[in-house]
């Protein structure tokens, strides 16, 4: 029979199994709130019939129910791009149903189905095609997005020899987002012509860049508070949507919960090179890109 790990103490300070104090186990008293029982690991559905169980059902219904009024109340108009806008009109109306519909169920008829995970595909996509894909959107935010554009594109050219230089020729789409740091940064899309193209067929490029803003900056009046990070053209290699819109499947080792091969703020309609060539978007738990009031 196996000898319990810590032995009662006697008088004379040995312990109940020998007469000397020197062999004798010494004694460790518990410190109230020091040692805790290992809690019981519930899984989800059990979790949530354990939270949901324990209201009353008319007033978890009402709970519910003003959770879908609050959020169906939430004015779109403050996202910060007209694809943020598309997203959170969706994102409002199922939400807003489910809520509803829990309002209406009971706990012990409550299932919860295992997240869906899938992933942005990988695109080879010419300057034209990305163009046709906003032919018929309207977009939202049009002068900051031009102003991101004419930015990155003088960024760029600032770098380029003359035969290499760019003019805008259309400013797609456009992300705004903070991290969880509160550091801000944008994503944007843009189509350019070479100024100098001795060819009867325009050659236009498709560009990707990424903007940081500086606080600081904004209480200057003639200093331009958005610094621009990198501009590359994303029309010769692979590029990838972001993806706000799904839960991604990662297989590589992440660091905490930054994936570094995707963008998590933008959509998948804003396109991206590779994850390691730009710095914000990488949270996958997406927490600090719902940006809606």
């Amino acid at each position: 029979m196996e000898s319990p790990a810590f032995a009662p103490t006697f008088a004379g300070g040995s312990s109940g199994g020998g007469g000397g104090s020197s062999g004798a186990a010494m004694v460790r008293k518990r410190t109230p709130g020091r040692w805790k029982r290992i809690p019981r690991v519930l899984t989800p559905d059990m979790q949530a019939r354990k939270l949901l169980g324990g209201m009353d059902f008319e007033k978890r219904s009402r709970w519910f129910l003003q959770k879908a009024d609050e959020l169906e109340a939430m004015d779109p108009n403050g996202c910060d791009s007209e694809e943020a806008k598309i997203g959170f009109l969706a994102f409002q109306v199922q939400v807003a149903a489910s809520y509803r519909k829990i309002a209406r169920t009971r706990p012990q008829d409550i299932v919860l189905r295992p997240i869906q995970l899938s992933d942005t595909k990988e695109e080879l996509l010419t300057a034209e095609e990305m163009e046709a894909c906003f032919a018929e959107r309207k977009g939202s935010h049009v002068a900051q997005l031009h102003h991101f554009a004419e930015l990155a594109l003088k960024h760029y050219n600032a770098k380029k020899a003359e035969h290499n230089k760019f003019d805008l020729a259309q400013a797609l789409t456009s992300n705004c987002f903070s991290e969880a740091c509160g550091t801000t940064y944008a994503h944007v899309n843009f189509t350019a012509i070479p100024q100098n193209n001795q060819s009867d067929h325009l050659m236009k490029r498709l560009f990707f860049a990424e903007l940081m803003l500086i606080p600081e900056l904004q209480l200057c009046k003639d200093a331009e508070p958005m610094r621009v990070l990198q501009v590359s053209t994303i029309d010769d290699a692979s590029c990838f949507g972001g993806c706000h819109e799904i839960r991604r499947k990662i297989d590589h080792k992440m660091r905490g919960v930054i994936d570094y091969e995707r963008c998590h703020a933008c959509h998948n309609i804003l396109k991206h090179p590779k994850g390691d060539s730009f710095i914000g978007g990488h949270d996958s738990t997406k927490t600090p890109y719902y940006s809606a009031t």
